[in-house]
């Protein structure tokens, strides 16, 4: 992870990859093509939408053909942006709101600009202010756009009161019981209730959570792996590595040096 990276991708075929969580704020823009997402239920990303994905909120890319996508990820603090409004959107998906949204037909063309143009800024290696600039240009177009409708925009009480708590405390020793109690529903009400609504049980979404923040803390800061996984929640670091390298296909410690440049 990066302060931004920026790319285009054309794919004939895309098959089912269930991507986990980033730790970044993923923004993608479909030019050409459609492609199925799952957040709760299925729904199709077509021509004209960008596609949402926050820091530590699970995803998966179902299936997708003929495909044209602008794409960019970004770390919000590493560009001063974890306050700003132009967040929300990021913040609505993270409450529910499908991720994502339909641009006028009129914005479209310049949309394209500002990601190539973003990429040549990039290539040319300018200064994080001036590509910081071209996101801020995104982001205001993305909240420009409107969200999709849906019955389904919003949690149930119950599983948005889950997500909330699991925000507030997924760096605690927390697991099923300890959410469930804070909500006040049984642990396999909750459990059954959870996975309906999200996809993922309750321990997978804390354990995406804590590897996002993991990503985060190693580029970060310098602490050693085995201080990182206590403040974590990790009780032992053993484990924090093998459920890091599973997800990741590296050790901390590996990726750390991979992506710390």
């Amino acid at each position: 992870m990066h302060a931004l990276t920026v790319g285009e991708a054309f794919l004939d075929k895309l098959e089912e990859q269930k991507h986990g969580s980033h730790a970044e704020c993923v923004l993608t823009y479909i030019v050409a093509g459609e492609m199925t997402v799952a957040h709760r239920a299925p729904f199709q990303v077509l021509p004209g939408m960008f596609n949402i994905v926050p820091p530590g909120v699970p995803h998966s890319l179902l299936e997708g053909s003929g495909l044209q996508v602008l794409w960019l990820s970004f770390c919000p603090d590493c560009l001063s942006l974890t306050s700003s409004d132009l967040m929300m959107p990021f913040e609505c998906v993270k409450r529910g709101e499908l991720p994502a949204r339909k641009t006028q037909q009129n914005r479209r063309e310049f949309i394209v600009t500002l990601f190539h143009e973003l990429m040549v800024a990039q290539q040319r290696k300018l200064a994080l202010e001036v590509q910081r600039s071209f996101v801020i240009l995104l982001l205001n177009e993305l909240n420009q756009a409107s969200a999709l409708a849906s019955n389904q925009t919003q949690y149930n009480a119950k599983v948005e009161s889950a997500l909330a708590y699991i925000q507030a405390n997924f760096l605690q020793p927390i697991g099923l019981n300890e959410v469930s109690t804070a909500v006040h529903v049984s642990p396999p009400y909750l459990a059954t209730l959870f996975k309906r609504e999200t996809g993922y049980t309750v321990g997978q979404w804390i354990t995406e959570k804590r590897l996002a923040q993991a990503c985060t803390q190693l580029l970060h800061t310098a602490l050693p792996v085995s201080q990182l996984a206590e403040t974590l929640g990790w009780s032992d670091t053993t484990h924090f590595i093998r459920q890091f390298k599973k997800h990741l296909g590296q050790t901390p410690a590996a990726w750390r040096k991979e992506n710390k440049k």
